[in-house]
């Protein structure tokens, strides 16, 4: 943690570490902290995480001390757009493996990070609330770094950093710089700034692009023209008549063709 402590430049976020060798999911263990022990900017990181989740409860496959594993604590004022929070974590990632290894990462929707055809990261956002007030939200991110072999069902779709430059990264290094990338993305997102979603929107799979659509377990025989999320954190798309039509993160799954 040392090299970790010494290369993160962050005012908040990331400065008070829960750091464990062995976890279930560290989304799940912050779940359960009591409410005095949630500090906003709270790190919490593992290096062998048992029991990852992923969307729809899938499983996170992590080999021990190869690549990146934690969950962010956030207590932010206000209630709404979380998964635009997810996506400005996603559009971080993207951004340190764009200027740092030069790779073209895109977000698949709702919320995993590929490069080519390979899933290299995914996230995973869980909110508690007191009343009707927002206590926590969770940010859980998995990244694969220098993992080198996945489980035969996942040769095909998984991949890592190290697969795709060729050298072994340092994880604390990685990790510092990610925050600072989140942190600044997190006083965008609380200002509402605009242009954030234009810049998220183009990184997004299919963006601009006519789609296959699936709602629910549904597909729509009928494509559409992806125009990005809103300001609600909702994806907006033209269907063929001309209609705008906006779906929640839950509802749509995007085939890009």
């Amino acid at each position: 943690m040392n090299t970790f402590k010494k290369a993160l430049t962050t005012q908040w976020l990331g400065h008070n570490v829960l750091y464990f060798e062995e976890l279930e999911s560290t989304n799940s263990y912050l779940k359960k902290l009591p409410e005095g022990e949630i500090s906003h900017g709270l790190l919490c990181l593992v290096d062998r995480q048992t029991r990852g989740r992923g969307q729809y409860e899938k499983s996170w496959d992590s080999q021990p001390e190869k690549n990146l594993t934690f969950t962010i604590a956030l207590k932010p004022k206000e209630n709404g757009r979380f998964h635009i929070f997810t996506l400005v974590c996603a559009k971080a990632i993207i951004d340190e493996l764009e200027d740092e290894y030069g790779l073209t990462p895109y977000i698949r929707w709702p919320n995993d990070i590929c490069v080519g055809d390979k899933k290299i990261a995914g996230l995973l956002t869980e909110s508690t609330f007191s009343g009707n007030k927002i206590d926590r939200l969770l940010v859980g991110i998995g990244l694969n770094v220098n993992q080198e072999h996945f489980h035969e069902n996942l040769q095909d779709i998984a991949g890592s950093l190290k697969l795709l430059t060729g050298y072994e990264l340092s994880r604390e290094q990685l990790l510092a710089s990610l925050l600072s990338r989140i942190e600044y993305g997190y006083g965008r997102w609380h200002k509402r700034d605009m242009t954030l979603l234009k810049e998220i929107n183009q990184k997004i799979e299919g963006y601009g692009q006519w789609v296959t659509l699936k709602i629910g377990n549904e597909i729509r025989k009928e494509p559409a023209k992806l125009l990005g999320i809103n300001e609600r954190g909702q994806m907006a798309v033209i269907n063929p008549e001309g209609e705008i039509e906006t779906f929640s993160y839950e509802q749509i799954r995007i085939i890009a063709d």
